[in-house]
């Protein structure tokens, strides 16, 4: 079984005749690189922790604001890097079980066959399995050779007023195992979850389940966390902060975005059905694939949520003049700001790329029979982007305000802080390169469509 499942794989990654494993292998790829980097660089934080670089020694013994000791102040980026972490951890493996899912239902036809000629469930399962490994293990390996490939560029970062070695950058080997491992049970896993979703019967015929309707009690819990934060927030002084009150709200952030990310799905259904009664075909076809699918829309865009709100969050980051120590911290959590906005840009892009081209494999019969029935093929193409657009204008339309609500909860309460909105265009611009790379990721399952269409299909079917 291992072997034929292997070598089946091979056989399609050379052929690429749907263009979805060569994909599939491109987002395996994308996700080991950025897992190893960001498990580099908390790494690096950690490591500053047990060992403060020497600048920042100087820096904490000369300011007259010293709170902090060189450990005590080391000790608050080990917290920041990893709520860092966690918030990029979800996107990141996100991509990789999306990648593992990638045209999961549209392997029907042929997981039928396979049952046809006897055999079981079981076996049909452990073979998709092996192959989504397969292709797996083929990623991790381009995405190693990339991550390798970028530890030089990291001395042009620097944070504690101290450059990144390139060392610095590569994180234990037991922590690169791990993550090796856990990408490749990633994909197994969400291949075999995937695969539930297309039931697959002994006569050959695929039955879709219909995804359960979204609850209200995601607002509830939205609502919750925010209120927690606000409230919460009338104790915070800024200037007298310490690790543990880093690790505090660092928690309450990430509580945060983790109701943010129940309650995306909710909020594209709602926004969605009412545009279901649009005269334009091609709002319709869009509005409705949302209503019917809103946690695959929010799989699209999730990753720019959250960019837009990290970007909303830092944008207004207060700077003191007499207070180095303070500031020097503003700056590297800019900076650690930036780096977390281009990794995200770059999960949005590959997420929203294969999640579109997925979803075009996986309709590839309503595809055909909207064109049949004397659909444009403009109409189509208009729908993909609409399908990505409406639920980003609406997503962002909430987590910009939700971050400088939360910044200015955070700040209101330290004496001489102010919020300074001098982050707007770094805003602006990840906003904008944002909508760019997801519509030109929407863009280009084009040619798979075209694919489709012009495939031979037999009269009578």
């Amino acid at each position: 079984m291992i072997a034929l499942s292997t070598r089946l794989a091979l056989s399609r990654i050379k052929t690429n005749s749907s263009g979805l494993d060569l994909l599939a292998i491109t987002a395996f790829a994308v996700t080991t690189m950025l897992a190893l980097t960001v498990a580099g660089g908390t790494s690096m934080f950690v490591d500053r922790f047990d060992s403060p670089p020497q600048a920042l020694f100087d820096m904490t013994s000369d300011n007259r604001y010293s709170y902090w000791s060189a450990e005590e102040f080391a000790q608050t980026y080990v917290f920041l890097a990893a709520t860092a972490c966690a918030i990029l951890v979800v996107p990141i493996f996100g991509l990789g079980g999306g990648a593992a899912r990638l045209g999961a239902s549209g392997r029907a036809r042929r997981l039928a066959s396979l049952r046809l000629i006897g055999m079981t469930g079981g076996e049909v399962v452990l073979m998709s399995v092996i192959e989504s490994v397969v292709l797996t293990l083929a990623g991790a390996a381009l995405g190693a050779v990339l991550y390798l490939s970028s530890l030089p560029l990291w001395q042009f970062v620097s944070f504690h007023n101290e450059p990144i070695a390139t060392s610095e950058m590569i994180a234990p080997w037991w922590v690169i195992a791990a993550v090796m491992v856990f990408i490749v049970l990633l994909s197994a896993l969400s291949t075999a979850i995937g695969l539930q979703q297309v039931v697959i019967s002994p006569l050959g015929v695929a039955r879709r389940e219909t995804p359960k309707a979204l609850q209200f009690w995601r607002v509830i819990a939205f609502i919750g966390a925010v209120a927690v934060f606000i409230v919460a927030s009338r104790t915070f002084n800024l200037r007298e902060s310490d690790a543990l009150l880093i690790a505090a709200i660092s928690g309450m952030l990430l509580l945060i975005l983790f109701t943010v990310n129940l309650i995306g799905p909710w909020i594209i259904q709602l926004v969605a059905r009412p545009f279901t009664r649009t005269s334009s075909p091609s709002t319709l076809l869009a509005t409705r694939r949302l209503v019917a699918q809103p946690r695959e829309a929010w799989r699209n865009i999730s990753a720019l949520a959250f960019i837009g709100f990290i970007a909303a969050f830092v944008s207004g980051m207060p700077k003191v003049p007499d207070d180095p120590i303070y500031n020097l911290q503003i700056t590297d959590v800019g900076t650690g700001a930036t780096i977390t906005l281009l990794i995200g840009l770059i999960v949005a892009a590959t997420s929203t790329l294969i999640n579109q081209a997925s979803f075009t494999v996986d309709r590839a019969d309503q595809t055909v029979a909207l064109t049949r029935m004397g659909t444009p093929r403009r109409v189509l193409n208009r729908a993909r982007h609409r399908q990505v657009l409406l639920p980003l204008i609406v997503t962002l339309g909430i987590v910009i305000p939700l971050g400088f609500l939360t910044l200015y909860a955070m700040v209101a309460n330290t004496p001489d802080f102010s919020m300074e909105m001098s982050g707007i265009p770094t805003l602006v611009g990840a906003i904008a390169a944002g909508f760019v790379l997801c519509l030109a990721a929407a863009s280009a399952s084009q040619p798979i469509e075209t694919k489709i269409l012009t495939s031979d299909y037999r009269r009578n079917d």
